[in-house]
């Protein structure tokens, strides 16, 4: 009786895409679709090259960020704001990660410098460093100062750490160059906000974009 039910509500589904294909061809389709299935997800840069899906295994993420001392001195707040958001995103997908407090304190212990990626790793009980290197950014439409238009690049590198207590090395496994830029099509007038705040609001949709990296999202979610 259980194995005729599920023929049948295989058959009706079958039934309900096909006449969804007829009705209004792809729309109503991938409607059903989704009914049936859900929502199709994009898998994360970092999965399709390492085969690491860090929503599934057990692996705990350390984040730091660098930025030059120009782009420090036009936004001191850039590589917190990329951290934090990044961190919370993380922590919305249940991804372990360091307090960034943690990792705030040690860099203030030591100027802020660290030339290898293993000297973080010695210090801290994580298996993968997350270092973004954000080399530009901008917030000013170029040679339009009165309108605003969101421009990032720079360079994400993943280490994994191996190895116990002071022998722990950080080793490469990933790197990716990043871009952003927003508003694609049209500027945000410089009459309609401050500067800070259009500043604070692309920060966070970098820190998504670079969250993205790491978490197989749903299509419909994706960043435009």
């Amino acid at each position: 009786m259980a194995h005729a039910t599920v023929i049948q509500s295989l058959l009706l589904a079958t039934c309900l895409l096909v006449l969804a294909c007829s009705l209004s061809g792809c729309s109503l389709a991938v409607m059903a679709g989704k009914m049936f299935m859900g929502d199709p997800k994009i898998p994360s840069q970092f999965r399709q090259r390492t085969g690491v899906d860090l929503k599934k295994v057990e692996k705990t993420v350390l984040l730091v960020c660098t930025t030059p001392a120009f782009v420090k001195a036009e936004n001191s707040a850039l590589d917190r704001d990329i951290i934090e958001g990044v961190y919370r995103h993380f922590r919305r997908q249940d991804i372990p990660c360091v307090n960034p407090n943690e990792v705030d304190s040690w860099l203030g212990r030591v100027g802020g410098i660290w030339d290898d990626p293993s000297e973080i790793a010695q210090q801290f009980t994580t298996d993968y460093i997350i270092h973004f290197d954000i080399d530009t950014v901008a917030y000013r439409e170029a040679n339009s100062p009165n309108f605003y238009r969101g421009s990032a690049h720079g360079n994400v590198r993943v280490y994994e750490v191996r190895g116990e207590k002071s022998d722990r090395k950080a080793y490469l496994v990933f790197q990716h160059e990043f871009q952003s830029i927003y508003p694609h099509h049209y500027p945000v007038a410089a009459d309609n906000m401050t500067e800070r705040t259009f500043a604070e609001q692309y920060n966070k949709r970098v820190a998504e974009e670079l969250a993205r990296l790491f978490y197989d999202a749903p299509a419909a979610e994706e960043v435009y």
